[in-house]
């Protein structure tokens, strides 16, 4: 009877595990002949790390891995990449993970940066990080980009969140550095110029390498939110200093989009267009941003005649909406703003009715909006100015809480004598209006309160029938008081 052959997985699995002198030397002869024998090995050693589950959480065998990689991580001369070695040799130049199958005789990239950094057998760990911090090996380089960009990628701000610990990513851990940060600092190879410009996560890295060469390379107007975004985090102080720096640097592109959010409010990007005289490129939107970033020298020449918020045809052909413009022009104006300045501001609000043409309508119709919006919050200025300019609202229905809310009492005896009508548009829209503004506003004119009472209670909410729930404290109908259900 014929014996069947021994495969070179079963060759190389004799000679890592059973340390058999005879299969070691054929596993050299056939890494050395290269070619189809060198792959046949190649593919046996990530049959039998996948056999021992590695970086497969608890099911890991780290006994069967350590002399699979310690195999691999011999050194060969033949290898073009650094460090010289098996896997290097032999690894494919893109980070593409090996499909889901049968088959599982690919390279896994993630597993290897994963052994990296977590890897049970310390000694291991340190030789594949070191491995790291110095290869060139493109796919490893994908695959430590790949890595980066999951820690780096911001999340939410969390409460209680400790101050200069949370960094709204993953590459600090209670204020200390993640072990990746560690081996991309290290490794003379990265960061690279990115693949594409959207990849803006990649821009942490070239941050924090001081590779401010690199940015251009980014979509520039994503890439100054981006910034401004790490300015709004606890990362360490010099990567906030590189991102005023970057900002200040921007070309057309980026420095529009840092102008939008100086329009918003953002501090920094105030401070920076402040500090290169950055202007938006639309014309008409240069008196509002010299207005709500201070810079009021410049202003006074850009808007002579007071007309500030008429010059925004359309505030909707801008991503800053009218809401947005307004809340910004009544903050700046509880500020100590210069008597003139304050003046002109204070004109443009009351100058926004209907000019007779279509497109500065639309643009007014939404700016007097924000403004009564902000009126019936009783905003004093936002108050004054309904009053003052005569705006009204566009539905009949809002007419009668306006005229409460802004104290306009002549002519809202004159609609409403009796009161009821008030009361009657209040039941029918409660959710568009607060209480509290409409008695803030009754005591203070000494009125009755127009708000109208609770509804009652439909009879069918309130119900004696005892439910049996999966609660392991809701209790069924029986006397004896056993609970029913209660899923734990």
């Amino acid at each position: 009877m014929r014996l069947r052959r021994r495969s070179k997985q079963q060759w190389l699995a004799a000679a890592v595990y059973d340390h058999d002198r005879r299969a070691r030397e054929r596993i050299d002869r056939w890494w050395a002949a290269g070619g189809t024998h060198r792959d046949e090995v190649w593919r046996g050693a990530w049959f039998l790390l996948t056999s021992a589950s590695f970086r497969f959480g608890n099911h890991e065998r780290p006994a069967r891995v350590v002399p699979v990689l310690e195999f691999l991580l011999e050194a060969d001369p033949t290898s073009p990449y650094q460090p010289q070695n098996r896997l290097t040799a032999c690894l494919p130049l893109t980070a593409v993970e090996p499909a889901n199958g049968l088959y599982l005789g690919d390279p896994s990239f993630r597993q290897l940066v994963d052994a990296a950094l977590g890897f049970p057998d310390l000694a291991l760990r340190q030789r594949m990080a070191d491995l790291l911090s110095v290869t060139d090996q493109p796919g490893l380089l994908d695959a430590m980009e790949a890595e980066f960009r999951q820690h780096a990628r911001l999340g939410p701000t969390y409460v209680g969140s400790e101050p200069g610990h949370d960094t709204r990513c993953r590459l600090w851990l209670g204020g200390e550095p993640h072990p990746l940060l560690q081996i991309v600092a290290t490794n003379p190879h990265l960061p690279r110029p990115p693949a594409q410009p959207d990849d803006l996560d990649l821009a942490l890295l070239a941050l924090l390498k001081d590779r401010l060469d690199l940015l251009p390379a980014f979509d520039q107007a994503a890439l100054a939110v981006r910034l401004l975004e790490y300015l709004g985090t606890w990362l360490p102080e010099e990567i906030h200093a590189r991102c005023r720096h970057a900002l200040r640097e921007l070309p057309a592109e980026g420095a529009a989009a840092l102008c939008e959010q100086a329009l918003r409010g953002n501090d920094e990007a105030i401070a920076a267009v402040r500090h290169t005289g950055y202007l938006p490129t639309d014309p008409a939107w240069i008196p509002l941003h010299l207005l709500l970033t201070q810079q009021f020298a410049a202003y006074r020449k850009a808007d002579p005649n007071a007309l500030v918020l008429q010059l925004l045809t359309s505030p909707y052909g801008q991503t800053v909406p009218a809401d947005v413009v307004i809340d910004r022009i009544l903050a700046l104006l509880k500020t100590n703003l210069p008597r003139d300045v304050a003046a002109a501001v204070r004109r443009s609000l009351r100058d926004l009715a209907p000019a007779g043409n279509l497109l500065d309508d639309f643009g007014r119709r939404g700016l007097r909006k924000a403004i009564l919006d902000q009126a019936i919050d009783l905003h004093p200025e936002a108050v004054a100015a309904v009053v003052d300019a005569g705006y009204l609202p566009e539905r009949d229905e809002d007419l009668l809480p306006l005229l409460f809310l802004t104290e306009q009492f002549e002519r809202y005896d004159h609609e409403d004598p009796e009161g009821t009508k008030l009361r009657a548009a209040l039941s029918e829209k409660r959710y568009a209006y607060q209480h509290k503004h409409f008695l803030a506003v009754a005591r203070r004119a000494g009125r009755r309160d127009p708000w109208p009472p609770p509804e009652p209670s439909s009879p069918s909410d309130r119900t004696s029938t005892q439910h049996v729930t999966t609660y392991p404290s809701s209790y069924g109908g029986d006397s004896g008081g056993h609970s029913y259900g209660g899923h734990f």
